[in-house]
């Protein structure tokens, strides 16, 4: 049985094994090796939940809420992973179904979201749930 359910300071260990199967640029591993699964619970703007199946964390994923002066509360989906052993049996839609209840409740306008291209599966997902592929570009700085 599959239960989703919030992110707990215990699931450090297992979050860590699902990240590694995330995480492709070497300078990201550095970083989740440091995290510190407290700052995720304990931040009022992030929202981690967990897919646990026979008491073994499974899956994960987060929503980060947060205020815009024009659009008011955004969301923005980040690190949905479902274990390679589970998926292709509807995971990552439960747990992406599940943050955006969450986003609901929060009174979010809109949910964001990025996938990589090669992302086939995810992209379609995101894509069933109503999301749109839109051609904006993403400027990033690095500090």
């Amino acid at each position: 049985m599959f239960k989703i359910r919030e992110l707990k300071k215990a699931d450090s260990k297992e979050l860590k094994i699902l990240f590694n199967q995330l995480v492709t640029h070497p300078k990201d591993f550095d970083y989740f090796k440091k995290l510190d699964v407290n700052l995720l619970i304990k931040d009022p703007g992030c929202h981690c939940v967990v897919i646990e199946h026979e008491k073994k964390v499974i899956g994960f994923g987060s929503i980060i809420i947060f205020l815009t002066p024009v659009y008011g509360y955004k969301g923005r989906i980040e690190d949905v992973i479902i274990h390679e052993g589970h998926r292709g049996k509807g995971l990552g839609k439960k747990l992406s179904k599940e943050l955006l209840k969450i986003a609901k409740r929060k009174k979010v306008k809109s949910v964001h979201l990025t996938s990589r291209p090669d992302r086939t599966p995810a992209r379609k997902l995101y894509e069933s749930l109503g999301f749109e592929l839109k051609e904006t570009g993403v400027f990033v700085l690095n500090l």
